[in-house]
């Protein structure tokens, strides 16, 4: 009978070591990819709530502190070398441009990383912080970040056509998707997470039951995602503004979606509500190049600015 028992616990203990191997999805991405691809290989596995990130997995992912505290309030993603996409009620609320800095670099809320300060915010013109609707926002960064830091990459980004948006919504339904972010691992825990998390959900259809009762209200621009109806996983409190990543058929990791709004964390039945990056491409590409357009205006202006000024100098010192 003793041993009966004891190789009944030996394959209950090899059934729990299979059920978990065969849960783990390994994503290797492109590595000439200009984007979409950071130096580590992503491991998720279909563990209930979030799990810890693999350092240097995620490299576009970005931490927004308020500048007086160093405290973690928002998400955001490298979208190039000195714009970061977040949402935008992360940045309606705040005071001006210094009272925000933007940390990159690695997993850990408080390791070593990139510390930029930020010159401009543009907040979409249509957004709603009654229902969240255009929940989307541009930081430009007063300095280039370093890509030659590894762990500091970009995100791709879609690029779909009108005619498919306005047939169709992207990512489709039930696609497995990737939330990540520092936010709280433990609903109204009041505590943020001191490593990156990472949870796989899915995207929910915006003419079910769940997603309608969430309260979307534009699904042109706002998408649902979650594991219905059991719940368990989903992004939280200080997960704002943060990525919702689809791994392409391109092998590189795009972003889909901005971590916007819900009711609760992880709850059954009750999705959370993502900006739908597809929609705003436009919007996204006119501001950062507008902000860049600007930038190199600037500098050719202020050369000849600094060398009126020193000729003026040189002038006053000679006639006097």
């Amino acid at each position: 009978m003793t041993r009966l028992l004891e190789l009944c616990i030996v394959f209950l203990l090899l059934e729990i070591i299979l059920k978990h191997v065969s849960s783990q999805k390994l994503y290797n991405c492109s590595s000439t990819s200009p984007c979409g691809c950071s130096a580590s290989p992503a491991l998720l596995t279909k563990i209930i709530g979030g799990e810890p990130a693999v350092s240097q997995t995620w490299g576009w992912a970005a931490s927004l502190r308020y500048s007086s505290s160093g405290s973690h309030f928002c998400g955001g993603s490298i979208i190039s070398r000195s714009h970061i996409l977040t949402a935008a009620h992360c940045t309606i609320g705040l005071a001006s441009t210094a009272s925000i800095l933007v940390y990159v670099g690695s997993i850990y809320l408080y390791g070593p990383t990139q510390v930029h300060s930020v010159s401009k915010i543009y907040i979409h013109p249509k957004y709603s912080s009654i229902t969240y609707a255009n929940d989307i926002s541009i930081l430009k960064l007063s300095s280039l970040l370093n890509f030659d830091q590894v762990g500091v990459d970009i995100v791709c980004l879609p690029n779909v056509s009108s005619i498919v948006l306005a047939s169709e919504e992207y990512p489709p339904p039930d696609t497995d998707l990737i939330a990540i972010g520092w936010g709280y691992t433990v609903p109204r825990s009041d505590q943020v997470s001191s490593i990156l998390q990472q949870v796989t959900i899915k995207s929910v259809a915006a003419n079910s039951t769940y997603c309608q009762y969430v309260g979307i209200v534009d699904s042109y621009t706002q998408m649902c995602a979650g594991i219905m109806p059991e719940g368990g996983k989903d992004t939280c409190q200080g997960d704002s503004g943060g990525p919702l990543l689809m791994f392409t058929s391109n092998n590189v990791w795009e972003q889909v979606g901005i971590t916007s709004n819900g009711v609760g964390c992880a709850r059954p039945n009750l999705p959370g509500i993502y900006t739908r990056v597809a929609a705003f491409q436009s919007w996204i590409n006119e501001t950062v190049n507008s902000a860049n357009h600007m930038s190199f205006i600037l500098n050719r202006i202020s050369i000849p600015i600094i060398l009126l000024s020193i000729n003026i100098k040189c002038a006053w010192s000679f006639n006097f």
